[in-house]
């Protein structure tokens, strides 16, 4: 039992997914979206610094403070209590900080509207690292702006008709 109470600041850890090109939250759905179109001048990876929640200094002080209470007696047993309970929720703090960080990419752009603009996104496995050149779709909900791929889009389309209502 003790040794499946270290493991609890990773099972908190890993569990969250960061959105990127093909994943979206679920208050995404259904929203409205602006899109601009843009070439990417440039491409930088960068480090991404995630949320750190507190949830692996809880589970890691937790798992100490248990694995401390289980040496000596007396006033050893709550010296051993206590510093199991403080490197326990460093470690899982710790542990919690290095699951949340990532890597990303920001991207700099210039929209056909001659913006230029620069946009950090997670980067997932299944992602595109987009290069010097390439066109882009710049999809905004809200103050949310990702990259998304544009190559596969017609050049020139026609414009839609409209539907004609009759009484």
């Amino acid at each position: 039992m003790r040794k499946q109470l270290f493991l609890i600041p990773f099972l908190l850890t890993g569990c969250a997914r960061n959105l990127g090109q093909n994943h979206y939250n679920y208050n995404e759905v259904g929203q409205s979206t602006i899109v601009e179109y843009a070439t990417i001048v440039k491409t930088k990876e960068v480090d991404i610094t995630g949320r750190n929640t507190g949830a692996g200094a809880l589970a890691g002080g937790t798992a100490g403070g248990v694995a401390g209470y289980q040496v000596g007696n007396g006033n050893g047993q709550l010296a051993a209590t206590l510093g199991g309970v403080l490197i326990g929720a460093v470690a899982g703090n710790m542990a919690e900080q290095a699951a949340a960080d990532q890597k990303g990419y920001e991207y700099t752009v210039v929209t056909e509207s001659k913006k230029t603009k620069t946009i950090v996104q997670y980067q997932n496995k299944e992602d595109i690292i987009f290069k010097k050149g390439d066109p882009v779709m710049v999809q905004t909900t809200g103050t949310y702006q990702r990259v998304l791929q544009a190559d596969d889009l017609p050049s020139e389309i026609k414009r839609p008709k409209g539907i004609k209502i009759v009484d």
